[in-house]
């Protein structure tokens, strides 16, 4: 089971998007319902937008330890419960969220980097800010949001993928599902990474690990720490990365793993 996160901007499509992803494709997917304090807006629906909760139930989450992760934004407070990652996981199904950068890393932190793809939608900003204009909100949240969607623009090169909302609705759906279906079919990475271990490159060149797994600060993903025998230079490459494999174009025996263990 995997988790689908996706993330970028305010009024970048994020919500339209896993509407038209869950319509097709709700026999492997399945929606992760958040709860927010924020009263609802016109047309959303309890159990289906959001959990809509008073301040009250909000506190008694806290005290029950049943907030997994969480954010603020704009003054409401939004997150998952761990009773909705397991109504989730009970449906046998792959789960897909909306979450703020800070709620992918927090989510990361409690079910494993390996089952959360984070994937970034992209618009243009000048689009944002039509969108944002052409709703029933006062011009005061109006331009809280377009500041807001700024800044999460710098979440960017922190996803795993990228999807660019920018001809059409379809277009950008596409892109979605071809990344879901890529990544479920993915096998989990478990090479036991140890200090000393030496690996050799497909170049031909011998690198040894020098210390455990880090973890990138903004990523939460781990880091591979290791130095080039010959040379003594330092080198840091993510797991999947050091872990994956190298496409060689017009290779007769297809793609190599990047290092072996020796």
């Amino acid at each position: 089971m995997k988790y689908f996160i996706l993330n970028g901007p305010s009024a970048a499509g994020k919500t339209v998007l896993l509407d038209f992803l869950l319509h097709n494709n709700d026999d492997f997917l399945e929606p992760i319902i958040s709860f927010t304090t924020r009263p609802p807006r016109s047309g959303e629906r309890y159990g289906k937008d959001y959990y809509f909760i008073s301040s009250d139930q909000y506190l008694a989450l806290q005290k029950a330890d049943q907030i997994v992760e969480q954010i603020k934004y704009l003054d409401y407070m939004y997150g998952v419960t761990r009773n909705e990652l397991k109504r989730v996981e009970n449906t046998g199904k792959n789960g897909i969220a909306i979450m703020t950068l800070e709620g992918i890393r927090i989510l990361k932190q409690n079910v494993g980097y390996q089952k959360v793809i984070s994937i970034f939608i992209y618009r243009d900003l000048s689009a944002i800010l039509k969108t944002i204009n052409d709703l029933n909100i006062s011009s005061s949240e109006a331009g809280q949001r377009f500041e807001m969607a700024k800044l999460e623009m710098h979440d960017l090169p922190t996803c795993d993928h990228v999807v660019y909302n920018i001809s059409s609705i379809a277009d950008a759906t596409d892109q979605l599902i071809g990344i879901v279906k890529k990544e479920i079919n993915s096998q989990a990475l478990e090479k036991d990474i140890k200090p000393g271990q030496k690996y050799k490159h497909f170049s031909g060149e011998v690198f040894e690990i020098v210390i455990d797994l880090v973890e990138n600060t903004e990523t939460l993903s781990p880091m591979v720490i290791y130095r080039n025998i010959k040379t003594d230079q330092l080198y840091a490459r993510p797991y999947e990365l050091f872990c994956g494999k190298k496409e060689w174009p017009n290779a007769l025996n297809g793609p190599v793993n990047r290092f072996e263990l020796i």
